[in-house]
């Protein structure tokens, strides 16, 4: 892990410029925003398994039941809802549909794609939730103290908006608006806790380290 830096408007700045720059990223980004805006409503069953299985591809959310989502996403008939900014909207698309676990026979909860899926719809009331995203606002918590929440929190929507609030004003990062602070906290995870990471973590413990 590189050292945790603090962040300011500049070391936000430094990080969306690596994003942009980078066309795996930026490009995928493009390529959903243009997909979003073409079809913006969730009326239509074609629509919603195309926007579905393009963020599946390019996100990885692991959404192995694309049609059972889609169908799911269409009987909530969210529109309304995800003009809004309604929280709830996040709540409704991860749980319920059906979709279970081959090993454990339990519904999977799709938190962290039901928060993308909002993103692309409503940029300014839903930001997104990751592992990175994750790692990052619990490791800034634990050094600055910028907010007071416990882990399981950051699975709470509701919760989670109430922590970037508190990220973005406790560091004032003035000049950024809440997709530039998704940018930055993914890209900055990303960077700062490789995908090795977890694996490295729980090896030096069961090594007693």
């Amino acid at each position: 892990m590189r050292d945790l830096q603090t962040p300011t408007n500049e070391l936000v700045d430094e990080y969306i410029d690596k994003f942009n720059n980078d066309e795996r990223y930026y490009l995928a980004d493009k390529a959903i925003i243009n997909l979003f805006q073409k079809f913006p409503e969730n009326k239509n069953l074609e629509d919603i398994l195309l926007k579905i299985s393009v963020i599946n591809d390019l996100y990885s959310t692991n959404i192995f039941g694309t049609f059972i989502m889609a169908r799911h996403i269409l009987q909530l008939g969210i529109d309304g809802g995800l003009q809004q900014g309604n929280p709830n909207i996040v709540t409704t698309i991860s749980s319920g549909h059906g979709i279970r676990s081959a090993r454990t026979d339990k519904e999977i909860n799709f938190y962290s794609f039901a928060t993308k899926y909002c993103n692309w719809h409503n940029k300014d009331d839903y930001p997104i939730y990751d592992s990175f995203v994750d790692k990052i606002l619990i490791a800034c918590r634990d050094k600055d103290k910028f907010s007071k929440f416990e882990d399981a929190e950051l699975k709470n929507f509701k919760r989670f908006k109430d922590i970037i609030a508190d990220f973005k004003n406790n560091y004032s990062l003035t000049r950024h608006n809440l997709k530039e602070i998704d940018k930055f906290l993914w890209i900055y995870g990303k960077t700062i806790f490789p995908n090795n990471y977890g694996q490295t973590r729980k090896t030096k413990k069961k090594s007693g380290a």
